[in-house]
C-alpha cells in the first residue's frame, strides 16, 4: 500500500469517528452528517482512483516482466512460458492485492453514497415536520 492510500485512509477513519458521535435523529447533526459523508465520498473517490492506478501499474509491470522473460528465455515455448510464470508470481500477487483494495474502496464508495441519500431524505423529512409544527 502506498503512502497516499495510507494518508487518505487515516483521514477517512477520522471522519468515520466523527460520524459515529452524531445523532441521526437531530436535525443539526443531520446537517453535519451530510457534510461529513460528502467529505468521505471525496476521499473515497481518491482512494478508488489510487487503488485503480496501483492495480493498473501492477498489471503493466507483470506483463512487461512476462514478455521480457519469454523473449530472452531459451528452450521450448512451454519452458519459456513456465519460466515467465515463475518470474511473474510476485507481480500477480501484487496485482491481486491491488484489485482487492480497489473492490473494497468501490464497495465503500457505494455504501457511503447510499448513506448520504438516506441522510438527505431523513433531513428533509425532519425539516418538513418542523415546518408543519
Amino acid at each position: 500500500m502506498n503512502d497516499k492510500i495510507i494518508k487518505r485512509m487515516e483521514q477517512l477513519e477520522r471522519i468515520n469517528s466523527n460520524i459515529k458521535q452524531l445523532d441521526h435523529e437531530e436535525l443539526a447533526h443531520l446537517y453535519e452528517l451530510v457534510k461529513l459523508h460528502n467529505e468521505a465520498l471525496f476521499i473515497i473517490g481518491d482512494l478508488v482512483a489510487e487503488a485503480h492506478y496501483v492495480k493498473d501499474t501492477a498489471y503493466l509491470e507483470r506483463k512487461r516482466i512476462h514478455a521480457e522473460t519469454v523473449k530472452n528465455g531459451t528452450g521450448t515455448v512451454a519452458m519459456k512460458e513456465a519460466n515467465a510464470e515463475l518470474a511473474i508470481y510476485e507481480y500477480r500477487k501484487e496485482e491481486r492485492d491491488a484489485t482487492t483494495l480497489y473492490i473494497k474502496f468501490k464497495g465503500r464508495q457505494e455504501a457511503f453514497n447510499h448513506s448520504l441519500i438516506d441522510l438527505r431524505q431523513k433531513r428533509s423529512k425532519l425539516e418538513q415536520e418542523l415546518q408543519n409544527s
